[in-house]
């Protein structure tokens, strides 16, 4: 069954309203179970395929990133990145990281949507950032640190922000 949700890209610095078509295929296999086909109001732009949805987009923006297109979501901002359970059952969900603090169900919101295009960037920003979240994650001063634990315990005491793609 497809799932048609609307993103927002930005096309030579100008917002442009587009739709993605997301597909899950079983006999597949586990690499390219889902597939992920991005169409603007003329044409396909682009195909990709992935072991979750986050992997099948950041191929996707590898593709439209040489043609200087920013897709506006979730999934594209530098500081998003999913759980392992959440890649287990299809990315559908990203957690937004911050350096030094770790990331909670506050935190969590739809890879599909729309995010503030000053947040957006590109494949390797967006690892080179989550390489410094990991890296920061494991400093010693976290866990020396008491405001760190009761910022731990207490931030996640609350629901998920609005997961409902845009233009729903």
């Amino acid at each position: 069954m497809t799932e048609w949700i609307s993103l927002r890209a930005f096309v030579d610095g100008e917002p442009v309203a587009w739709t993605a078509a997301v597909d899950y295929h079983e006999d597949a296999g586990w690499e390219d179970a889902w597939r992920l086909t991005i169409e603007s109001a003329s044409a396909v732009e682009c195909e990709a395929s992935g072991a979750d949805l986050f992997e099948a987009l950041r191929r996707a923006r590898g593709h439209l990133e040489p043609r200087d297109i920013r897709l506006c979501c979730n999934g594209a901002r530098i500081d998003a990145w999913p759980s392992r359970q959440a890649r287990e059952h299809g990315a559908w969900v990203v957690y937004i990281t911050r350096l030094w603090l770790p990331p909670t169900v506050r935190d969590l919101v739809s890879v599909f949507g729309l995010a503030d295009a000053e947040r957006i960037g590109t494949v390797a920003e967006q690892d080179e950032f989550h390489a410094r979240h990991l890296a920061n994650r494991k400093h010693w001063f976290n866990f020396v640190n008491p405001l760190w634990w009761i910022f731990l315990y207490t931030s996640s005491w609350g629901r998920p922000k609005s997961l409902k793609p845009p233009f729903a």
